[in-house]
């Protein structure tokens, strides 16, 4: 396993070529350390699982680089979704809505530098979930990020321990019903969302 600084000038571009490659990249984001393969990899996501020992029927959520970029990857427009881009991303909300082939996608665009930095180069989503064995608390320091995996991942960039939630989960919002609802509360509260939508029209 290589391990690079959050700092090094090679880490973007490490890790978006070990993603371009098939590889796993375990990564500091604004919320915990994550796993992350390429969204469009099934292979790469398929050894997210393994690592995690997550179970099968447990989606991993999109990170992207653009609203645009996840609507390319199977992303259904959605009356609310610009208004909520504009005013929480990137930021620590989770939005559940529509995808193709009657699906559902969860969506961030995330606030570290590290990952959008990435995400800009890479040019299309990135799938993710949680740092850790299914069941056990996510990971806010690189070593704990990877000592309890089932096998190592590809890179691990250490960006030291996660501050700008503190470890603290994304809000997770669903555009799967209406109104809207909160499936986990977070940072971001259901008033502060609906309001941000209202305003936008949506």
């Amino acid at each position: 396993m290589n391990r690079l600084r959050e700092q090094h000038p090679r880490a973007v571009g490490d890790a978006v070529r070990i993603l371009r490659d098939g590889g796993v990249v375990v990564a500091p984001t604004e919320t915990v350390y994550g796993l992350l393969a390429r969204w469009s990899d099934q292979t790469a996501r398929e050894r997210i699982y393994q690592l995690k020992r997550r179970p099968a029927d447990k989606r991993l959520q999109m990170l992207a680089p653009s609203l645009a970029a996840a609507e390319s990857a199977g992303l259904l427009p959605h009356p609310a979704l610009p208004a909520i881009a504009a005013a929480f991303w990137p930021g620590a909300l989770t939005v559940v809505a529509p995808a193709q082939n009657n699906d559902s996608i969860g969506l961030r665009i995330p606030a570290h530098p590290f990952i959008l930095a990435v995400l800009q180069e890479l040019g299309e989503p990135l799938a993710a979930t949680s740092a850790n064995l299914s069941g056990k608390p996510p990971a806010v320091n690189a070593d704990d990020a990877v000592k309890g995996l089932d096998g190592e991942p590809d890179l691990l960039v250490d960006g030291g321990i996660v501050t700008v939630t503190a470890g603290a989960a994304s809000t997770v919002l669903s555009l799967l019903t209406d109104p809207p609802n909160i499936l986990r509360p977070g940072p971001i509260s259901m008033d502060t969302i609906m309001a941000a939508i209202k305003q936008g029209g949506g």
